[in-house]
């Protein structure tokens, strides 16, 4: 079901594009971690905001670039003429794209839980009032890990697009669109739980809802039932585009 050549391939390809996405979120992280006129927005903008950004504008890029791209420049007629079925070649490629947005997000924790250690913020000073104690490892991973998967339903939503489209406009018009309407509700949302009246409604339009990391920092465990409906859109979204590019005629 795997083939090696084509998953280095995919990921010597896409390497800059995710070198470039881990690194400034990666740095962002630490300075909101370590800044002491960033800690107390480290939750608010650069979890409330920045992990869905980044890596959607990567999912966004590189998920078109793993099979429609191909397509539509001719490149996956070299691909499919070698012993290799088309399930294998979607399989590799969803493959590729959650595992490297695993990688991103793993390499994103461990300098969080680095910076937590070196210098520890209270729950207070993130702003939530009421709340006693530190920021704990535990609960970093946690948070990291709601992203994650809200990151992977929407890789698995533009690899639906992108293989289900031969042409990179309309996969990446679509991708754009759902990604771009995704994040932005998302903000809207983030403000309307800041106090702005009505935007809070903006979360019913957005996968991003599902993210909860005020969950995770209040002790509850919402946020664990909350990553089963972006897991179930991921393997729906994943399933639909592989069926398709399976079955559908390709300009070979």
């Amino acid at each position: 079901m795997l083939s090696l050549p084509l998953l280095k391939q995919s990921i010597k390809s896409n390497s800059v594009m995710w070198g470039s996405m881990t690194g400034v979120m990666t740095l962002l992280c630490v300075q909101f971690s370590m800044l002491d006129m960033t800690r107390s927005m480290l939750f608010t903008i650069f979890y409330g905001m920045m992990t869905t950004i980044l890596p959607g504008i990567y999912v966004l890029v590189t998920s078109n670039k793993l099979l429609a791209s191909q397509v539509d420049r001719g490149s996956m007629a070299y691909v499919l003429a070698t012993p290799t079925k088309r399930t294998t070649v979607t399989f590799t490629q969803a493959f590729y794209l959650v595992n490297s947005l695993i990688a991103m997000f793993g390499i994103l924790t461990l300098a969080h839980l680095a910076c937590n250690a070196a210098k520890p913020i209270t729950l207070g000073e993130l702003g939530f009032m009421g709340l006693q104690g530190d920021l704990t490892s535990k609960m970093i991973m946690q948070v990291n890990l709601s992203a994650l998967m809200v990151c992977i339903a929407l890789a698995a939503v533009c690899f639906m697009f992108s293989g289900i489209f031969s042409s990179t406009k309309y996969s990446i018009g679509l991708s754009g669109t759902f990604i771009g309407v995704s994040i932005l509700a998302n903000m809207l949302a983030m403000f309307g739980n800041l106090g702005v009246e009505g935007l809070d409604k903006f979360k019913y339009l957005t996968v991003c809802t599902f993210y909860d990391y005020n969950s995770v920092l209040t002790g509850g465990n919402e946020w664990i039932t909350k990553m089963i409906f972006p897991a179930a859109i991921a393997l729906v979204a994943f399933g639909l585009g592989e069926l398709v590019f399976k079955k559908k005629d390709l300009p070979l």
